[in-house]
């Protein structure tokens, strides 16, 4: 557990070469539309929803019997059920769906996502989004539905890992957001992690004390990202036992943990 200010980042480990293409919208779209995703990375993300619940439960502008509409940014949804889950949660508590917004790259995601939500009450029904979240032009769009209270992130931070490192020069200020256009006015050329250039372009979208819960296999997810600690503080940093794959019962089979990280933005 971290708390108070952001732990002293370590460096950031090499992107992981020769992996699937996850930060390739066409392998998602071949994916969902074959149907060979169902949907569920790492787990079912329970412990996801549950840290997502209690964060928009406990935000100062909660009152009592209240109808209210949280403002939760889904990252990369693909075809989970998460963000109906969430919705459902929410409809629970008599808040309303309608600030649920889906952001995905995968075409397929988004069409299949909005034509499901044209049959829910208008109240409750979810945005979807076509958005690269590395591309500030897509990522920009989003700003009418913001501030965000929460960004929902079940391994979307794992898929653009796997990218490569950006590498932007002054000839990329008019493309950038508003905290690499800062960096890049002072320094001709910068080269940011993909995790990291995603940590720069959400703060723009949210506002103090808006929470980041992300959900991912690696231990190290948001270590080395030095320019992350100028907008979001690392909170937690949680490990949660992996489920359980098939093993016959005379192997011996080390526990796995995934892990639960929560920024809060600065």
């Amino acid at each position: 557990m971290l708390g108070g200010t952001a732990e002293p980042w370590p460096a950031a480990p090499p992107n992981n070469i020769g992996a699937p293409d996850y930060d390739d919208p066409e392998f998602w779209d071949t994916r969902f539309a074959t149907g060979c995703d169902v949907g569920e990375w790492l787990n079912s993300g329970e412990a996801l929803l549950d840290a997502v619940l209690s964060d928009l439960e406990n935000r100062p502008n909660i009152q009592k019997d209240m109808i209210m509409t949280p403002r939760v940014l889904h990252l990369g949804p693909g075809v989970s059920q998460l963000g109906n889950k969430l919705r459902d949660r929410c409809i629970e508590r008599k808040w309303q769906g309608n600030g649920i917004v889906n952001a995905d790259f995968s075409t397929e995601a988004v069409r299949r996502g909005q034509e499901l939500e044209t049959k829910k009450e208008p109240t409750h029904a979810m945005h979807w989004l076509h958005v690269d979240l590395r591309s500030w032009n897509d990522v920009s769009t989003l700003t009418e539905f913001a501030p965000f209270d929460v960004i929902l992130d079940k391994s979307t931070s794992d898929a653009l890992a796997t990218s490569e490192d950006h590498h932007l020069s002054r000839h990329d200020l008019l493309t950038s957001c508003p905290a690499v256009q800062k960096m890049l006015l002072m320094n001709p050329t910068i080269t940011l992690r993909p995790v990291e250039l995603l940590a720069l372009q959400l703060s723009p979208l949210t506002k103090k004390g808006s929470t980041w819960i992300a959900l991912s296999y690696s231990s190290i997810r948001f270590d080395g990202l030095h320019h992350l600690a100028d907008h979001w503080t690392l909170r937690a940093r949680i490990p949660l036992k992996a489920p359980a794959g098939p093993v016959a019962t005379s192997v011996y089979a080390p526990e796995v943990f995934h892990w639960m990280y929560i920024l809060e933005r600065r």
